[in-house]
């Protein structure tokens, strides 16, 4: 039956070739896509999944067939090249190929087919290649006798077993908080690549597409000085594209870990959907806006299978491999380093990102506390009348010590019920200024995820998880004039408070009175010169 089977895929493929000699992949593709339908049933252990065509479907980055299973996302996939071409990816030319090739090698389970030749990867590893028939069986000139007589001698044994490799793609599984972070990064890595190329094939009369118009608030509102995150201006779409990506992807991440902790709800009521920004709690309000704006289906849609690729990547980890253990150790403390680590870990060289070790920064909060309690006469971080800003807190380090350092007083002196109200507390009263989305998306994040939560005693006392305000973690320009005048941008008039987010963070730096700062200042900036009054006023007058 095999052998049937591909003596019919490749008489489909002569006559294909017969009528038109220059038939592109596309108009070969659905005769690949009718043999592993029928080779998928003759495998040793049938798999039960679905061929789809995914090659229909919109977007940049999206491999020509997925193989799916019912009631699950597409974990497997094709990539077809013409007959031409060389079935190898590294071989492939064209910046096109390259990026696709890139894309590709994100993936845990996928292969490539230019009709003769079958390669199964995982992620950039060659698993195995094998010859799908023999080059002679396709060419137009083939009689049909001479053709299945080759195939009849041909050995199918290794195709068969790559294809049974390839349809045995699993859920992506984390076992602990660093793989979590590293299978998340590849999925962005995907939906930052289709971005970028995305926004490159855009003309003048896609102005209007939703994609174009995050592009430009991102542009005109968050970053109109890219040079201040640390990006030349050239390099825009490649700063916008990484936001992008990773703005999704710990806004998912949140969204999950909240319904995970929702008590009552079903397994498949706690899975991220396309309509995940609705679950995004209220403390969040500019990232629920802004996942609402990334993930509606026309902006989704532009990266391919990105979007799928990452939901299934959240979807799929326990939430237990976060939980803050009983020795108070927080597994995602260095959460975004393992995620850069594969994102993109030359970020820190090229963009001057660096982040305080850990040890550092309790160094440092240990200082402020004893300074806030010696010498201006308070109770320390655990005041409530002791207001704490970070100008520069990136993803948040310092004011995670800080809250570590709040729980975990609070709980050695009154106990953890006692340590989750003081944490309810210090939300109200720390702010943190961050101008680049990223790190803003991932400080909301770690912030959410330590504040409302306080660890288990010897005693097994571990209070509920609590609800927080709107946390004071803004996105903005510390350097800016607080009088500078904002531009609201295609966003705000699409609901994501961009106006609101920047007032407020405005009002912090002009009128919030503000007892200690930390944090890591951002040095590089000021070695360039740039003002501290950078913006334009509005009055219209020139600072500087």
């Amino acid at each position: 039956m095999i052998v049937v089977a591909l003596q019919t895929y490749a008489r489909r493929i002569r006559e294909l070739l017969r009528a038109n000699p220059a038939t592109p992949e596309t108009g070969l593709a659905p005769a690949f896509q009718q043999l592993l339908t029928d080779l998928l049933p003759l495998l040793p252990n049938p798999p039960g999944l679905t061929v789809v065509p995914e090659y229909n479907n919109p977007g940049v980055g999206r491999p020509d067939i997925a193989l799916i299973r019912q009631g699950q996302p597409a974990r497997a996939f094709v990539e077809l090249k013409a007959p031409a071409f060389d079935a190898d990816p590294r071989q492939w030319a064209g910046e096109h190929n390259r990026r696709q090739y890139g894309r590709l090698q994100e993936l845990t389970n996928w292969s490539t087919s230019n009709f003769r030749q079958f390669r199964l990867y995982a992620r950039c590893d060659l698993v195995g290649s094998a010859q799908v028939v023999p080059d002679d069986s396709l060419l137009a000139e083939s009689s049909d006798a001479a053709a299945d007589a080759l195939i009849a001698a041909h050995d199918s044994a290794r195709l068969v077993e790559l294809i049974g490799l390839l349809c045995s793609a699993d859920a992506p599984m984390a076992g602990d908080a660093k793989e979590l972070a590293h299978l998340l990064a590849h999925s962005a890595r995907i939906v930052r690549s289709s971005v970028q190329e995305r926004l490159g094939l855009m003309g003048e009369g896609e102005a209007q597409h939703p994609l174009a118009m995050v592009r430009n608030t991102f542009r005109e509102v968050l970053y109109a000085h890219p040079e201040a995150g640390g990006y030349e201006a050239r390099d825009f779409d490649e700063l916008f594209s990484s936001a992008f990506a990773q703005t999704l992807a710990f806004g998912l991440l949140l969204v999950r870990e909240n319904l995970a902790g929702q008590p009552g709800l079903a397994a498949q009521q706690q899975q991220v959907d396309a309509n995940a920004w609705q679950h995004m709690p209220e403390e969040h309000p500019l990232m629920r806006a802004a996942l609402r704006v990334l993930s509606q289906e026309e902006v989704s849609q532009e990266f391919g299978i990105g979007f799928d690729v990452m939901r299934d990547c959240v979807n799929c980890f326990d939430p237990v491999i976060l939980a803050i253990e009983a020795d108070g150790r927080d597994p995602i403390l260095y959460f975004y380093e393992d995620f850069l680590e594969v994102f993109d870990p030359a970020a820190r060289e090229r963009y001057g990102v660096f982040y305080t070790p850990l040890e550092v920064v309790r160094y440092m909060v240990g200082a402020l506390d004893r300074a806030l309690r010696e010498n201006l006469g308070t109770q320390g971080l655990c005041d409530p009348a002791v207001t704490v800003l970070d100008p520069a807190t990136g993803t948040g380090t310092f004011l995670l010590g800080v809250a570590e350092r709040v729980r975990d007083t609070v709980a050695e002196r009154a106990g953890r019920i006692e340590a989750a109200m003081a944490l309810a507390n210090l939300a109200e009263r720390a702010f943190g200024l961050e101008l680049l989305v990223g790190p803003y998306a991932v400080a909301h994040y770690r912030l959410h995820h330590a504040l409302r939560t306080v660890p288990p005693g010897d005693d097994g006392e571990a209070p509920e998880p609590i609800d927080l305000p709107r946390l004071g973690v803004y996105l903005a320009d510390t350097l800016s004039n607080p009088r500078a005048e904002q531009v609201l941008g295609e966003l705000g008039m699409h609901g994501i408070p961009i106006a609101e987010e920047r007032a407020e963070a405005q009002r912090i730096k002009a009128e919030q009175p503000i007892l200690a700062i930390i944090g890591n200042p951002p040095y590089r900036r000021l070695e360039r010169g740039e003002n501290e009054n950078a913006g334009r006023p509005l009055d219209g007058r020139s600072v500087g």
